[in-house]
C-alpha cells in the first residue's frame, strides 16, 4: 500500500512540473474562502486560527449528495456506519456519537438516538456549504464538540430581486429527490423557501424481499427564512421543518412471528438571530432556539401466509414515543482588528433540555445549562499568534464544568502556517444515559436498559498540529501540501455495559485514546482542472484492546483522491472521488454468551464519479453518474461494544443517477 501512496505522491509532483509550464490562469478559491466556524468574525480560512475544512455548494453538486452521509463518504478521516434502526453515525480522528456536533447555522442538531445523529435526515437541499473542524471545539460550542464541530451553513442572501432553482435527482436503486428553492429580496429584506421530498424504496442486497438491510425511507423537507438587514446588522427568523417515515420489514421470531415496524421522526426547528458588525471591529452573533423532536413506531403483524399486515395494539404510539424539546440561547461578541495586537471574543450560552415518554424514568426528565467563555488572540508578533481560551459551565445534573484550551498560529510567510491546538474537552451524560428506562420482551425473558444517574462526566485532552504549506507555480498554479497528526484522549468513556441477569445498563469504562495523522495534497493546476489526493492512519484504543493484543493501537489506513476536469471546449465537468479504507479491528459483544469478541471489518473502495455540463446560459445544468462504480455490497462495520443493535452495513452496491437543476 505504502508504495502506491509514494507513487501517487510523485505522480503529483510531476503533474506540478507539467503545469507549471503550460497553464496560464488558475483558481485558488480555497485560500479565500470566508469562514464562521469558531472565529471570532467571519473571516478568510487562511487566516483562522483554527484549521477550517470547507465544502462548498460546487462540491455538493458534483458529488450528487442528497444528504450528509453522502457527502462525507470519501471524507479523509471521517468513517461512517449504517444501522437498520438508528441510521448512519459519524466519527473523526477515531471519536463518534455523542462526541461529534452537529450544526445548523451554528445552531445544534437534536434527536440522537443510541448517541447517533442520523445523517441520512439531514438534507442538503439548502445548504450553501458545510464546515468542519477536527479536534475538541469545547470553548465555543460545549459539551459533545471533543471530536469536532460539522456547521452546516443554509443559503442567506440572493444577487436578483426574484431567484430560485427547481430540481430533480433519479437513482436506478429508486431513489428520488425534488426540491425547489425561491428567494425573494425587496428593499432591505430577503425571503426564502425551500422545499423538498426524497423517497428511497429499500434495498435488499441479499435478494430477499423480506430482509431489506436498507430500509426503505420517505422524507420531507421545508426550510423557511425571513431577513432584514438593519445597518450592518442581520436580522433573521428561520423554521425548518422534517418529516422522515422509516420502513422496518422484520424477520421471523423463534415462534415464526414477524413483527413491522414503521418508525416516524419529526423535527420541528426555529430559530431567531441576530449577526452583524456593531462597528469596525465589533461581530456580534447572538441566536435563540427552540427544537422539537418527536419519533414513535407503529408496530405490524405480519402473515406470510396471507401477506397481509395488521396493527399490533400492544405496541402502539402512545406507549413508545419520545419526544426532546430544546431551547438554546447563545450569545458572542467578537473583535477582531488586524491591526491590533490583541482580539478577543466573549459569550455566554443558557440551555434547557426536556424528554418526555415512557421510556424515560418517571415520564419526563430536564437538564438545564448555563455557561460562560471567552477567548483572547495575541499577536507575539507579525508571525505567530496565540489563542488562550476557557469555557465555564454549570449543568443542573453535575454542578460546574470547566474547560480550557490552547491554540496558535506561526505564519512563516504568507505561504507557510504551523498550527497547533490543545484542548480540555467535556461531555456531560445525555438524558437517555441519565435516565433510560426501556424494557422488551423476548418470548418468556424480558430484557431491561437502564440510565445511571451516578456517570461521570467524560473528560479529554487533544492535541492537534496542521503544516500547511502553498507554493505558487509558473504560470498561476498552485500546489499545496498540508501534513497533520493529533491525539485524544478520553477518560471516563460513557457505553452499555454487559448484559447480566438480562439487564444492560450506561456505565463509565476507563479509556479510550485515538492517534494519528494525515497528509493532504490539493494542486490547482488550472481553472480547469484540480488534483486532490490524501493518505491517513488512524489508531483506536480502549481497555479492551489489552486482552486481545499486545499492541496498544489498532490502526486503520485511508487514501482518498479526487479529480475536478472542466473540458473548456465542450463544456463538460468531470468529477471523480475514490477513497480506499483500510483493515479496521474491533470489538464486539457476544450476547449468547456474554464474552467479548475480536472482529473485523475487511477493507473496500468506494469510487463516485459525476458527469455535469449547462445549457442555455447556466440557466439549465444536467448531471449523470455512478456511485460506488466498483459494486462493493455488504461491508459489515466494527460493532462497537455495547451497541444493542450490531448489525451495521457501509455500502449497497453500484448504482447510476441522473440529476437536472433549473435556475431563475
Amino acid at each position: 500500500m505504502f508504495k502506491n501512496i509514494i507513487a501517487a505522491v510523485a505522480l503529483l509532483l510531476a503533474i506540478k512540473s507539467v503545469f507549471a509550464q503550460k497553464i496560464d490562469t488558475v483558481g485558488v478559491n480555497n485560500l479565500k474562502e470566508v469562514v464562521i466556524t469558531g472565529q471570532y468574525a467571519p473571516q478568510s480560512e487562511k487566516n483562522a486560527v483554527y484549521k477550517v475544512k470547507v465544502i462548498d455548494t460546487e462540491v455538493i453538486q458534483q458529488k450528487a449528495a442528497n444528504n450528509l452521509r453522502e457527502l462525507l463518504q470519501q471524507e479523509l478521516n471521517i468513517n461512517l456506519s449504517q444501522n437498520s434502526v438508528f441510521g448512519t453515525s459519524i466519527d473523526i480522528q477515531g471519536i463518534s456519537k455523542e462526541n461529534i456536533k452537529i450544526l445548523i447555522d451554528g445552531v445544534p442538531v437534536v434527536g440522537r438516538l443510541n448517541g447517533v445523529i442520523d445523517l441520512n435526515q439531514i438534507n442538503l437541499n439548502a445548504i450553501e456549504k458545510v464546515e468542519i473542524i477536527e479536534g475538541p471545539v469545547s470553548v465555543f460550542y460545549g459539551t459533545d464538540a471533543m471530536g469536532g464541530i460539522i456547521n452546516l451553513i443554509t443559503k442567506k442572501s440572493y444577487n436578483d430581486i426574484v431567484e430560485g432553482s427547481i430540481a430533480t435527482y433519479f437513482e436506478s436503486i429508486n431513489a428520488t429527490n425534488l426540491n425547489g428553492d425561491f428567494g425573494y429580496k425587496f428593499g432591505k429584506n430577503t425571503i426564502r423557501f425551500n422545499g423538498g421530498y426524497y423517497g428511497f424504496n429499500g434495498l435488499s442486497t441479499n435478494k430477499s424481499p423480506r430482509n431489506l438491510n436498507w430500509e426503505e425511507r420517505n422524507q420531507v423537507f421545508t426550510d423557511f427564512m425571513i431577513s432584514r438587514k438593519i445597518n450592518q446588522l442581520n436580522v433573521r427568523f428561520n423554521n425548518r421543518y422534517s418529516r422522515e417515515k422509516l420502513v422496518s420489514i422484520g424477520e421471523p421470531d423463534r415462534r415464526g412471528n414477524i413483527l413491522d415496524k414503521n418508525y416516524y421522526t419529526t423535527r420541528k426547528d426555529n430559530s431567531l438571530s441576530l449577526q452583524g458588525a456593531l462597528s469596525k471591529n465589533y461581530y456580534l452573533d447572538v441566536y435563540a432556539a427552540y427544537l422539537d423532536y418527536q419519533r414513535y413506531h407503529d408496530t405490524f403483524d405480519y402473515n406470510p401466509d396471507t401477506q397481509t399486515s395488521q396493527l399490533n395494539l400492544l405496541d402502539t404510539k402512545n406507549d413508545n414515543i419520545v419526544t426532546y424539546n430544546f431551547t438554546n440561547v447563545k450569545a458572542q461578541i467578537g473583535n477582531n482588528n488586524s491591526t491590533k495586537k490583541i482580539n478577543y471574543a466573549l459569550g455566554t450560552e443558557f440551555i434547557s433540555e426536556t424528554s418526555d415518554g415512557g421510556r424515560i424514568l418517571s415520564g419526563s426528565q430536564s437538564i438545564n445549562t448555563t455557561a460562560f467563555f471567552g477567548s483572547l488572540n495575541y499577536k507575539l508578533s507579525n508571525k505567530i499568534e496565540v489563542q488562550p481560551g476557557a469555557r465555564y459551565t454549570y449543568n443542573s445534573a453535575y454542578g460546574s464544568l470547566f474547560s480550557p484550551a490552547l491554540n496558535s498560529k506561526v505564519k512563516f510567510n504568507n505561504n507557510t502556517v504551523l498550527r497547533f491546538s490543545y484542548a480540555r474537552g467535556f461531555r456531560a451524560p445525555s438524558i437517555k444515559e441519565l435516565y433510560l428506562d426501556f424494557q422488551i420482551s423476548a418470548g418468556p425473558l424480558t430484557y431491561i436498559i437502564s440510565g445511571n444517574e451516578s456517570l461521570n462526566v467524560e473528560k479529554s485532552h487533544s492535541f492537534n498540529l496542521v503544516y500547511s504549506v502553498t507554493t505558487y507555480l509558473k504560470n498561476g498554479s498552485s500546489l499545496l501540501i498540508e501534513p497533520s497528526v493529533f491525539y485524544n484522549d478520553i477518560s471516563n468513556l460513557i457505553s452499555l455495559s454487559e448484559m447480566e441477569n438480562f439487564s444492560r445498563n450506561y456505565i463509565n469504562i476507563d479509556k479510550f485514546k485515538s492517534v494519528g495523522g494525515k497528509l493532504d495534497i490539493i494542486l490547482n493546476a488550472s481553472e480547469y482542472l484540480t488534483l486532490n489526493s490524501g493518505i491517513s492512519i488512524i489508531g483506536r484504543y480502549n481497555e479492551f484492546n489489552e486482552t486481545f493484543d499486545t499492541n496498544e493501537f489498532l490502526y486503520t489506513p485511508e487514501i482518498t483522491s479526487n479529480v475536478n476536469y472542466l473540458c473548456k471546449k465542450t463544456g463538460l465537468n468531470l468529477n471523480v472521488f475514490y477513497k480506499f479504507t483500510g483493515k479496521r479491528t474491533g470489538f464486539y459483544l457476544d450476547t449468547d454468551t456474554n464474552n467479548l469478541v475480536k472482529t473485523s471489518r475487511r477493507t473496500f473502495n468506494n469510487l463516485d464519479a459525476t458527469l455535469s455540463k449547462t445549457f442555455l446560459n447556466n440557466t439549465l445544468k444536467t448531471s449523470v453518474g455512478v456511485k460506488n462504480a466498483f459494486d462493493i455490497e455488504d461491508i459489515e462495520t466494527v460493532n462497537e461494544l455495547g451497541q444493542a443493535h450490531s448489525t451495521d452495513m457501509q455500502l449497497w452496491g453500484r448504482s447510476f443517477f441522473v440529476q437536472t437543476n433549473i435556475y431563475f
